[in-house]
């Protein structure tokens, strides 16, 4: 008999630049949205999220860390985020998870951890530290175009 204590599993969406209460789940009239839906059944539901910051990239690092925007100092799209603050993705990989990633976080690396030549610097598509990658999936889309026909 295996004596581990059983965890539940967590799945975390995060969608960006549309209306939350397009969701049927979350009454919505016209959309329909049953694969959402039946993950909403199972799960949790908030109705009632509001983001700490726009665009897309700061209203991120305000959910991955947790901090206001005037906190993690975050402020626009290829904002560096300062590796003094944890995160999602560390906190549950210290909590034994192993927080995998399918599609991206837009988090641009700490440039004082790098060295001045580090490719990471080019683009402000980096990810999380913490995570697992396992499908990347920028935004031109390139990667996930590719291994949706290898399957």
């Amino acid at each position: 008999m295996n004596n581990r204590v059983s965890r539940p599993n967590v799945l975390l969406i995060t969608c960006d630049q549309w209306r939350g209460d397009c969701l049927s789940a979350a009454g919505h009239t016209v959309v329909k949205t049953p694969n959402a839906d039946a993950l909403a059944a199972e799960g949790v539901l908030f109705r009632r999220h509001y983001g700490g910051a726009a665009p897309c990239s700061p209203a991120r690092a305000c959910l991955y860390t947790g901090l206001y925007q005037m906190n993690n100092r975050v402020c626009r799209n290829g904002t560096p985020l300062d590796a003094r603050h944890g995160n999602i993705a560390l906190s549950a990989r210290a909590a034994g998870y192993d927080p995998t990633l399918f599609g991206y976080t837009d988090v641009s690396p700490d440039p004082r951890q790098l060295s001045a030549g580090d490719p990471r610097l080019r683009s402000y598509e980096g990810v999380l530290p913490g995570f697992t990658v396992r499908q990347f999936l920028p935004e031109h889309q390139k990667q996930w175009l590719s291994w949706l026909s290898a399957q």
